[in-house]
């Protein structure tokens, strides 16, 4: 077990990381089945995120320009998975959002996810998915009142802060 909040920290975020990576890993055959590109998958992914979207903030996204990313959109609308629309308020923008189709491949793919880590959960006793449930609850918290687009803090700074109030307990 970790001595310090540092330590623990460092722990839990690698701990994270080797179970992302197991969760790429363990991707279904769908995804190799796609008939996409990755720039064209990322594009489902922004649209997932910001529902209906101008190309330019696809493009800022993704960070690619415009006419690559009117590309890429051309390409799925010929797919059926996103669609354009005149923007409401600007006739002179288009808004771009996934179809039907679009959004039924993004829940199967997602859904795919979801079921390999509740596989992993079943496989935990009651007590170690209590202690689970009770820190992710945690986590979930205060990433709900983090701000979507602000700064991280550089970690450096974070790990000063524990480490003064670790002197201070002292």
């Amino acid at each position: 077990m970790p001595d310090t909040p540092i330590q623990l920290i460092n722990t839990v975020r690698d701990d994270f990381a080797t179970i992302f990576r197991q969760v790429r890993r363990s991707v279904s055959q769908d995804w190799f089945q796609l008939d996409l590109t990755l720039a064209q998958v990322r594009v489902l992914f922004v649209l997932t995120r910001q529902r209906a979207s101008t190309m330019s903030s696809i493009a800022q996204a993704l960070g690619i320009g415009v006419p690559t990313a009117s590309h890429l959109v051309e390409k799925l609308v010929r797919a059926g998975l996103v669609e354009r629309s005149e923007h409401p308020k600007d006739r002179r923008q288009t808004l771009v959002h996934l179809t039907t189709a679009g959004e039924d491949l993004m829940e199967h793919l997602s859904q795919d996810r979801l079921e390999q880590v509740r596989l992993w959960l079943s496989q935990l006793n009651e007590e170690e998915l209590n202690a689970l449930h009770v820190g992710l609850e945690a986590l979930s918290r205060v990433a709900q009142t983090a701000q979507p687009d602000a700064e991280p803090r550089h970690h450096d700074n974070k790990q000063e802060g524990i480490e003064k109030s670790e002197k201070n307990k002292e």
